[in-house]
């Protein structure tokens, strides 16, 4: 019996160990991505950045934000290895709070995320709400001008 309880514990400990190494490596990696597409920006006229986070949709985008040297707000959107693929005023696009306006028709219940992002080149807002079906929905408006691209739903995770 005590053998079988030391050796539960050794597998725990290294289940424990295997899992902070896993999310180590995540967190060192996304570090990483972001410090590069800083990087990358400043060369691109982005003097002072004041966001930067990580889209993942079908490809994985640095959303960095930020401004030029006259101040004025620029967004850059930047791959995962560092390569810039637009960078523009925040002001030739439509705001976060117009893009959520944009699923205001569809009474979400709440709203989860409002976010900046990318799929196919195109800079784009993510809008992701609970439904009136309780689902989580995700709608997509193009950033320069509030055209919808897309929308879909997934259920919730709930006990089925």
């Amino acid at each position: 019996m005590k053998k079988i309880v030391i050796a539960f514990v050794c597998v725990l400990f290294a289940a424990l160990f295997l899992y902070i190494d896993a999310y180590s490596d995540a967190i060192s990696s996304k570090n990483e991505s972001e410090q590069r597409a800083m990087k990358q920006v400043e060369k691109k006229g982005i003097v002072e950045v004041t966001d930067v986070y990580t889209y993942r949709g079908s490809d994985v985008y640095v959303i960095v934000i930020g401004k030029n040297d006259k101040g004025e707000q620029m967004i850059a959107w930047v791959t995962e290895k560092g390569r810039v693929v637009d960078v523009r005023k925040a002001s030739e696009g439509i705001t976060k709070q117009q893009a959520l306006s944009s699923v205001q028709p569809y009474q979400p219940e709440a709203v989860v995320s409002v976010k900046l992002g990318m799929e196919k080149e195109v800079p784009l807002w993510e809008i992701t709400y609970i439904d009136e079906r309780d689902r989580y929905s995700f709608y997509y408006v193009r950033f320069e001008d509030g055209a919808f691209l897309k929308r879909y739903h997934f259920a919730r995770g709930k006990d089925s």
